[in-house]
């Protein structure tokens, strides 16, 4: 006996594709709205963690000051911290080290390629010169920046550059 195809089961086969239809273009459009979020928020991450750069600068002056032996005005480790403290409080280090872990999951976890590549440069740049302002050394300083850290325009260029990038995936 051959199978009768009527009306209900028609539109019951529709509504059944017209659902799974919907299901699948919901669930592209929340991980695009996931992704939206989190590379807003390496976005908002770079730029607060840029505002700290001024004052690692200023204490990196300092660590020079040490590293000096002819310099009398800072002449211990303990007398760098007591200026450093001055200038990044506790509080701020545990903000700056939570930045750099927030930036390092997003960037893993939400980028690719080239974008990637350039973020995981701006972390090492900042994880080492943190390092070195909270310890008054650092591997990573010794490692990648022998001839310093970039001064403000470059570091300014580096991180609009950025910017610029995470935006422009941001639209995608």
């Amino acid at each position: 006996m051959p199978y009768q195809v009527n009306i209900e089961t028609i539109v019951s086969l529709v509504a059944v594709a017209v659902a799974i239809l919907a299901v699948y273009f919901s669930n592209k459009n929340t991980r695009q709205q996931i992704r939206t979020e989190k590379l807003e928020r390496l976005y908002q991450s770079i730029q607060n963690l840029s505002r700290y750069y001024g004052l690692f600068m200023g204490c990196w002056a300092c660590i020079l000051q040490l590293r000096n032996r002819d310099d009398k005005e800072i002449q211990t480790l303990e007398q760098y911290y007591q200026i450093r403290d001055q200038k990044i409080t506790t509080i701020e280090r545990r903000n700056i080290e939570e930045l750099l872990s927030v930036i390092s999951v997003l960037t893993d976890c939400y980028t690719k390629n080239e974008l990637k590549k350039s973020l995981k440069e701006y972390e090492i740049l900042m994880y080492s010169f943190f390092e070195l302002v909270v310890h008054g050394g650092s591997i990573q300083q010794e490692i990648h920046f022998q001839n310093g850290y970039p001064d403000y325009d470059k570091f300014f260029e580096i991180t609009e550059n950025l910017k610029i990038r995470i935006i422009a995936e941001i639209k995608l």
